[in-house]
């Protein structure tokens, strides 16, 4: 079985700090958790849901991985979302899952209630799976 490792440009330099972004393995896509920053390690927006928000370049982040190998938000069949107050913040959430989601079919969902991220300032947390041909 080979194993692909996914770091494309844009992104943080993973290894440097002692992981993948994502890998490919038996014909399916797993990623790390893609959170709001940019590969400077800066974090955008101060919510969840303003347009240069976390949650939002957290997708964006997600969308470079895919794109690596030819896939898109599309080819995804399931998010888990690690979500910081999720009972706060889950409305804004959906607010900004429909921009990346708006109509069926829709990947399967878990969204998780953290207290806290890797980071201070983290609040939304993506991990990914699609499924690639080898």
């Amino acid at each position: 079985m080979s194993r692909e490792i996914i770091q494309p440009d844009g992104l943080i330099d993973a290894p440097s700090i002692g992981y993948s972004h994502a890998i490919v393995e038996g014909g399916t896509l797993y990623t790390s958790g893609q959170v709001g920053w940019d590969e400077e390690f800066e974090l955008a927006g101060e919510d969840i849901q303003s347009q240069a928000s976390k949650a939002s370049k957290a997708f964006e982040n997600v969308e470079t991985l895919l794109a690596e190998i030819d896939k898109s938000l599309e080819d995804v069949t399931k998010v888990t979302a690690h979500i910081v107050d999720l009972h706060e913040n889950r409305e804004d959430f959906f607010e900004v899952w429909q921009e990346f989601y708006s109509e069926p079919p829709y990947p399967c969902l878990t969204l998780l209630g953290p207290d806290q991220l890797a980071q201070p300032g983290m609040l939304v947390e993506l991990e990914v799976e699609v499924p690639v041909e080898t």
